[in-house]
């Protein structure tokens, strides 16, 4: 029994440093492929670099945290919210997001290849840099969000320094 109860003292820890307890934030899975962090309240977490390609984060809090760098490829994102999480250099490739919210998030030097985004919010976002080649885009509002120098869906169009809620 001992040895189980020491399995989960690095879940627990990570929760701790999370702001969360194991009872509230419903899931006790450490960043990896495949996760299933589905409804999970992991606000305020500090993974940057965290591997979570083809995870489920469907209504997943993720807001206010460093996510920097993450790799979050072919994720199920619908209505996952990140709202003013650092998410600079993250890869969202083959990424479905819909519902999904960035407010005010930094999501600069991002890659967005191949995603599909629907009804989904980048409120006053930093998406300097982001590279959405390939991506559908359909209902998104990108209001107040800087847009310079992101490689527009096809490939070609490069935002212009000013561009600010809209690809110019």
């Amino acid at each position: 029994m001992a040895g189980h109860a020491l399995s989960l003292i690095p879940v627990i820890a990570l929760l701790a440093v999370a702001g969360g307890s194991v009872a509230e934030a419903g899931c006790n899975d450490l960043p990896q492929e495949n996760v299933d962090w589905r409804s999970c309240n992991l606000s305020g977490i500090d993974f940057p670099e965290a591997v979570l390609a083809g995870g489920n984060l469907r209504g997943a809090a993720l807001s206010n945290a460093n996510l920097r760098n993450a790799d979050f490829s072919r994720i199920d994102g619908y209505r996952v919210r990140f709202v003013e999480s650092d998410l600079t250099g993250a890869t969202f490739d083959g990424a479905k997001l819909t519902g999904a919210r960035f407010d005010r998030a930094d999501l600069s030097g991002a890659s967005m290849r191949h995603v599909d985004v629907r009804d989904t919010k980048f409120l006053f976002a930093d998406l300097t840099g982001v590279d959405f080649t390939g991506a559908v885009l359909r209902d998104v509002d990108f209001t107040g969000a800087t847009l310079s120098g992101a490689t527009w869906t096809d490939g070609a169009k490069v935002c212009a320094e000013e561009s600010r809620g809209i690809c110019r």
